[in-house]
């Protein structure tokens, strides 16, 4: 089994992450996957990873820790940018049929939010 690392910048405005003890303001760095690359009939085990920015580091309890729940908090352009990023290396290597069948189920999703 092999992996590859493929990192693209991502800029984003201010968000918040937040847990039951605390919160801290962060901005998108970059976005990686590590893709796997299995053999045929294998399970795929690529991992998507988003690395922030902590604005303000500050010497405070760890925000893990005794957070029972974390949150990200963002504006509306912020999660377009990180769904695209996201979707963009999780489709990379889907076929034609497949990037129309989520196209289809966006479409979908987003006709619901309006009903």
């Amino acid at each position: 089994m092999t992996t590859k690392l493929v990192t693209h910048p991502l800029k984003t405005g201010k968000l918040t992450a937040m847990s039951n003890v605390t919160s801290i303001t962060l901005t998108g760095h970059q976005v990686s996957i590590l893709e796997d690359q299995p053999e045929p009939g294998k399970e795929d085990l690529s991992a998507v990873h988003l690395t922030f920015d902590v604005e303000h580091p500050q010497k405070l309890p760890s925000l893990l820790a005794t957070a029972e729940e974390l949150g990200l908090i963002m504006n509306r352009d912020d999660a377009v940018e990180i769904s695209l990023s996201l979707l963009a290396m999780a489709l990379e290597d889907k076929t034609a049929a497949e990037i129309k069948a989520v196209e289809a189920r966006l479409a979908n999703m987003i006709a619901e939010l309006h009903r």
